[in-house]
């Protein structure tokens, strides 16, 4: 008796589960737009944007404007996984990598360059 019992109370257990699912997380992350950053590269203040498109067959195309820099950045890549954009743009010095995680409209993330490294923070503005 106490066997069936315990049987019957962990398949209740289970329909209250499988009634009340948990809470969907955040909608996925789109990384086509226009988004605006600021960051310190060797004590100097610098900013810039990453306008990122869809590329014809798939993926994503763009580039990257830092006031560091003289002209736009071809933005190599792109991918998304959860709420975190990885932009990865290349220079003559070599590539930048930027880790952008999102909270709605904003982000902040780890960068590196040439054997330099910072945090940005900036927002999506379209």
């Amino acid at each position: 008796m106490k066997k069936a019992l315990g049987v019957g109370v962990s398949l209740l257990a289970l329909a209250a589960c499988a009634s009340n699912p948990a809470p969907a997380g955040p909608a996925p992350l789109n990384p086509v737009g226009y988004f605006e950053f600021a960051t310190d590269v060797e004590g100097e203040a610098v900013t810039g944007s990453f306008d990122i498109r869809q590329a014809e067959g798939g993926g994503y195309t763009g580039t990257m404007t830092a006031s560091a820099a003289p002209e736009p950045i071809p933005i190599r890549s792109v991918t998304v996984e959860g709420q975190t954009m990885t932009v990865v743009a290349d220079t003559p010095d070599g590539p930048v990598t930027a880790a952008l995680t999102f909270t709605g409209d904003t982000f902040t993330g780890p960068w590196t360059y040439a054997g330099m490294s910072g945090t940005m923070a900036g927002k999506r503005i379209r």
